[in-house]
């Protein structure tokens, strides 16, 4: 699996959602993935928008594997290629001015399919937002002796990745057999 893969996807993704070059520095100065120690996150003023994400496996989900059998042309080989899917959660975190703005923008602009556009780049990855996720929800976090504005988004994803191939000779002709007859 390939998990780096699927973290520029969804970073990709999530700039195309709020119309951002993925390589600029407003980019990189608003979407972040979610720090792994929460309690030592690097804390943005209250009047900057910022986006966290974060992708959490589904620990009730089972993986469902599909293979799939494939001859490469002309060399006599079959190859039998395992795909697993596996659900996902992709939490999402906005803080600021613009968090429920940011938040609803994400939540309807990911569907949207065609060259550049967010949909697209995750399913090139192997990544399938499942549709009609909930709305936002909209919360104010203490922030010292102030109040911060969040919005709280999640959305189901089916991320789909291979996980084995193995080759075999093909038949090519089925041997000659003689039967005896009593």
């Amino acid at each position: 699996m390939n998990c780096e893969l699927y973290r520029t996807a969804v970073f990709d993704a999530l700039c195309a959602c709020v119309n951002l070059d993925r390589h600029s520095r407003k980019a990189a100065a608003l979407i972040h993935e979610a720090y792994a120690e929460p309690e030592n996150v690097p804390r943005a003023p209250r009047n900057r928008n910022v986006i966290y994400w974060t992708l959490l496996q589904d620990p009730a989900s089972d993986p469902v594997s599909t293979a799939y059998l494939t001859e490469a042309a002309g060399t006599g080989r079959n190859t039998t290629v395992v795909y697993t899917t596996l659900k996902y959660q992709l939490i999402i975190v906005c803080y600021g001015p613009a968090s429920e703005e940011y938040a609803l923008r994400i939540r309807s602009l990911l569907y949207l399919d065609g060259a550049g556009f967010p949909r697209r780049i995750l399913r090139e990855a192997g990544i399938y937002p499942v549709p009609d996720p909930p709305q936002p929800a909209l919360l104010h976090e203490e922030e010292g002796s102030l109040w911060r504005k969040r919005a709280d988004l999640t959305i189901s994803l089916r991320i789909r990745y291979e996980q084995s191939a193995k080759s075999s000779g093909s038949i090519r002709s089925v041997p000659a057999v003689r039967l005896i007859q009593n």
